[in-house]
């Protein structure tokens, strides 16, 4: 009897302590150090960084694991309550409601993800602070609170500890333990650095100006405090991901290590994405003065990327250099970050061919139906590690996930505004109609669907129904309105 009582006893204890340190729990214990306030029109903070404290003993590790195991576990099999809201505008606004609440600690996608993924920042929320989304003076201030003070906790942590991580959790009321799930991080430096520069005017929240703005920002007084304060940390974690990730003979990330972006439970090796993120995230570095400036190494770095993972006749770009990836050719459409870094850019004609051909490749293989966007047409959990492979093999292959939709879209957007070509327009509406009428089906604004478009889920895990990636779907909907 006195195994099983010490295994029930442990069970409750874990599951007590995941919710008392979920900062969204109703009696979490966690605090928030870092508030943002609007005052006469103007951003003030109130930093109490200083409390913070990173706990990397073993049984906090263990602890963080676990935890996130509990949240998944309790989100998968408890309800997921649909909007309340029967209209796409109501649904947005119950999620932003929901999402954007500046009292919460940090901007995540939701649900059983409490933890932070620094890359959001740059990857499935970099819309937050576009002013071009039409909102109300309220809603528009929320959004680039919490999209600073998730920066500024960020920041808090790794000042702690300079070594990039994928994710930080929290583990008591100032304590936060940092994790890597699964491998060392390609995109977490890139995810604080474009925070950094888009709260400062640096840095544009959108893949183009493709309207006039709709409000004003006034972070970015508030934003160079922040750069003053931290820039030493920025610094540190920026030689740190350099030494690890890059080499400088090659030009390139090296082939030998498994980085992980925002495909993150898929094992890959020199991948395309975490190249292109690295080539911005030196840029940033040396636009914000944190490294120095240095224009031709950028050039050179952009045209040997291109070199490498351009497939002239596949009409792609190669998902990565692993000996599988070059012998079978692998695509991924996590390629489409590229619009956001700007690392190519539709609008130059003499880029133009790389978005037309993938374009053309997506529709060939049927990875844009029955609606955008999943990762490829292949079923099978190709490559993934062991226990997502087991759980939810489709997860990051043949899965619909709503942000890389919207990268989808907004690039047939583009495309349509610089070539006036009208099927890149028709095919658009038909993307944007199938998400709306999903949205309406769900009651909400799911992560990801599974191949067949319907709501995802599978014994171990399912999608959030609410996550704010739906600021994604509203910059579609600005950018398709610019272009009536």
């Amino acid at each position: 009897m006195l195994i099983p009582a010490l295994v029930f006893s442990f069970l409750v204890a874990l599951v007590g302590g995941a919710y008392v340190t979920n900062p969204f729990s109703r009696f979490t214990i966690v605090k928030q150090p870092f508030t943002v306030q609007v005052v006469l029109g103007a951003f003030k903070s109130i930093n109490n960084n200083h409390k913070l404290h990173v706990a990397q003993a073993w049984y906090w590790r263990s602890f963080a694991t676990l935890k996130i195991l509990v949240h998944m576990l309790e989100t998968r099999y408890t309800k997921s309550p649909r909007s309340k809201a029967t209209t796409i505008d109501g649904i947005i606004a119950e999620i932003h409601k929901q999402r954007f609440n500046p009292d919460n600690l940090l901007l995540t996608s939701g649900d059983h993800w409490s933890g932070l993924f620094s890359r959001n920042l740059g990857v499935f929320y970099y819309p937050m602070c576009d002013p071009r989304i039409a909102s109300d003076t309220e809603d528009w201030h929320d959004r680039q609170i919490v999209y600073m003070q998730t920066l500024a906790y960020a920041l808090g942590v790794f000042e702690k500890r300079p070594i990039p991580v994928t994710t930080i959790v929290t583990t008591g009321k100032y304590r936060a333990t940092c994790m890597n799930y699964w491998r060392y991080p390609s995109d977490t430096v890139y995810g604080l650095l474009f925070a950094v520069a888009t709260l400062l005017g640096k840095q544009n929240a959108a893949p183009s100006d493709y309207a006039p703005e709709k409000q004003h920002s006034n972070t970015a007084p508030a934003a160079q405090l922040l750069l003053n304060n931290y820039r030493d940390t920025l610094l540190q974690l920026y030689k740190h991901y350099r030494e690890t990730a890059f080499d400088e003979e090659a030009m390139l990330l090296k082939r030998n290590i498994a980085l992980c972006g925002a495909k993150d439970v898929t094992r890959r090796y020199g991948a395309f994405y975490d190249n292109v993120i690295f080539w911005k995230t030196t840029q940033l570095a040396m636009k914000l003065e944190i490294i120095e400036s240095d224009e031709q190494f950028l050039r050179d770095l952009k045209r040997s990327i291109i070199k490498i993972y351009w497939l002239e006749d596949g009409g792609y770009f190669l998902e990565d250099l692993s000996e599988t990836g070059i012998r079978e050719a692998h695509y991924s459409s996590d390629w489409l970050q590229i619009l956001i870094t700007g690392f190519l850019d539709p609008a130059k004609e003499s880029e133009r061919k790389y978005f037309v051909c993938t374009i053309k490749y997506i529709q060939k293989m049927g990875i844009d139906k029955p609606f955008a966007l999943k990762y490829q047409a292949e079923a099978g959990g190709r490559h993934q590690f062991f226990l997502p492979r087991i759980s939810m093999a489709s997860y990051q292959q043949d899965a619909i996930w709503s942000h890389w939709g919207m990268e989808y879209i907004k690039t047939l957007l583009l495309l349509h505004k610089y070539t006036r070509e009208h099927s890149y327009l028709l095919t658009a509406d038909k993307h944007i109609k199938a998400y709306e009428d999903a949205m309406l089906r769900d009651g909400g604004y799911p992560e990801l669907y599974d191949r067949n478009g319907d709501f995802f889920e599978t014994p171990a895990v399912r999608s959030i129904r609410q996550t704010g990636w739906v600021i994604g779907y509203e910059q579609v909907k600005a950018m398709r309105q610019a272009l009536a």
